[in-house]
């Protein structure tokens, strides 16, 4: 009986140091976002649940798609994960999730060759270039 106990506590011990904790902001990259807005496109909510008939309603029913329900939860867990604060490197973030063009299009409108060719336009406009 003693070794039964024994055995079990042991095992129980090396389960426990074994487990690991899985990233929920892990794999927040363009492929998920261009995944979700593929899934929108051909589902709009995935999570939707139909009825016997085919019908979403408020009741409970079969997924319209759980695979793309998945990428959908996946997509909003990223969004909260881009909000985190990560002051002192406590987590894996991407902060550029889903805003990486608008940011490269940021950075472009930014650039010295952007501002001359706007300076141009306003001094032209007004008046001090022929």
């Amino acid at each position: 009986m003693k070794f039964a106990t024994v055995v079990t506590a042991v095992l129980l011990a090396s389960v426990s140091a074994l487990t690991v904790e899985q990233d929920p902001c892990a794999g927040c990259d363009e492929g998920l976002a261009q995944a979700h807005q593929e899934c929108v496109l051909a589902h709009g909510n995935a999570c939707a649940e139909r009825g016997e008939g085919g019908i979403v309603g408020s009741g409970p029913g079969t997924k319209k798609d759980v695979g793309c329900c998945l990428k959908k939860q996946k997509h909003t867990r990223c969004l909260e994960c881009k909000s985190m604060d990560c002051e002192f490197k406590t987590c894996n973030v991407n902060k550029k999730y889903y805003s990486e063009r608008t940011l490269t299009m940021k950075a472009k409108e930014s650039t010295k060759a952007a501002y001359d060719k706007f300076d141009k336009k306003a001094m032209k406009a007004a008046g001090w270039s022929s």
